[in-house]
Order: C-alpha cells, then sequence, then structure tokens
C-alpha cells in the first residue's frame, strides 16, 4: 500500500510539472473550458492505449524497434506544426468550428504521437512494483488505471484554472496576440517533443 500511495504522489507530482500535456491543456482551455475538458478525455484516452501496451508486452518490441520511435518522435512534431499553422489560419478568418470529435482525436494524437510517454510508462511503472503475488501485467493495469485518473483530475482543474483567469483578466481569446501565442505553444511543444 506504501508503494501505491507514493505511486500517486509522484504521479501527482510528474502530472502536475509543466510539460507538452499540460501546455496543451492549457492552449486550449483559453477560449472555451470544453474544450479543454474533451482535449484532456483525448490525452488520457492515449494513456489508456499505453497502459494496455505495457500490461500486454508489447513495449519489448517497440523498445527494441528504435526506427519506429524515431518515425513517431518526426510525426507527432509535424502534426503539431501543423496545428500552429490552423491555429494561423484562424487569424485570417478562416476559421472552423472544432467539433467534440476533433478535439477529442487532437488530444489523442497528441498523446500517443509522443514516444516520451510511452518511454516514460516503461521506464517509471515497474519501480512501484507493489506485490509478490499478484501478476506484473495486472500490476500494471493498476498503476495505469490510478494515473490515468489522477492525470484527468488534474487535466480538468488546469483547463477549468485557465480558462478562469482568461475570463477574469478579460482577455479577447479570439485576438492575433493569443492566435500567435496559441501557435507559438504548438510549436514549442513540438520541438519538445523533438528533443
Amino acid at each position: 500500500m506504501d508503494q501505491i500511495l507514493l505511486f500517486l504522489i509522484s504521479s501527482l507530482v510528474l502530472t502536475l510539472m509543466p510539460g507538452p500535456d499540460i501546455l496543451f491543456v492549457i492552449n486550449q482551455s483559453l477560449a472555451n473550458k470544453k474544450s479543454g475538458f474533451i482535449i484532456s478525455i483525448g490525452l488520457c484516452s492515449g494513456l489508456v492505449i499505453h497502459t494496455l501496451i505495457l500490461v500486454f508486452g508489447l513495449s519489448v518490441f517497440i523498445e527494441s524497434n528504435k526506427n519506429l520511435v524515431l518515425y513517431l518522435k518526426y510525426f507527432g512534431a509535424l502534426y503539431l506544426f501543423y496545428l500552429a499553422y490552423t491555429e494561423l489560419r484562424t487569424k485570417d478568418k478562416l476559421v472552423h468550428k472544432d467539433t467534440n470529435k476533433s478535439l477529442f482525436l487532437r488530444g489523442l494524437y497528441m498523446n500517443l504521437i509522443n514516444p516520451k510517454v510511452f518511454f516514460f510508462f516503461i521506464a517509471y511503472f515497474p519501480n512501484f512494483l507493489f506485490s509478490d503475488t499478484i501478476s506484473i501485467s495486472f500490476q500494471f493495469l493498476i498503476l495505469g488505471i490510478i494515473f490515468i485518473i489522477q492525470a484527468l483530475v488534474i487535466f480538468f482543474t488546469v483547463s477549468l484554472i485557465s480558462n478562469k483567469i482568461t475570463a477574469l483578466l478579460k482577455v479577447d481569446t479570439h485576438s492575433n496576440s493569443i492566435t500567435y501565442i496559441k501557435s507559438f505553444v504548438f510549436i514549442i511543444i513540438g520541438l519538445v517533443i523533438l528533443l
């Protein structure tokens, strides 16, 4: 039980650290907290897939196939640069309204195309195995569920807070400067994934 509590505490700290996922949630929550919520659900759905890959042992295959990881990195960065470009297009009044499905898929892709998330799972989870009698796969599943729940709670909270701050400061979320900032954040996240 001590291991699980330690895992929860360290997961909360790690999730709160400024990284691509938190920046992504904040970026998408400025104008609309609902968008942030849907992005958060998409991101956490990606965590479900990472957990299942770990549980079913496919991690060994992916870990040994370095080319696949490299392709994921490049594809992930290109996707984020594309999001930066589409954000800039909205500045030129070619506005399109994101649907719930497109927001969900954006969050899911964002999580899945970041190979650092997967390698984080491989490196992090084994340190918190908590039983000699429960199978390792089942322990990974339990740890994955804990991680996903705490991440969802944090992402929702971050989305609410960032949207509330924007409203309190009366920031015009449709201004050109906000559009540039959002595009810049997408570019930064893409560069972080490449590093």
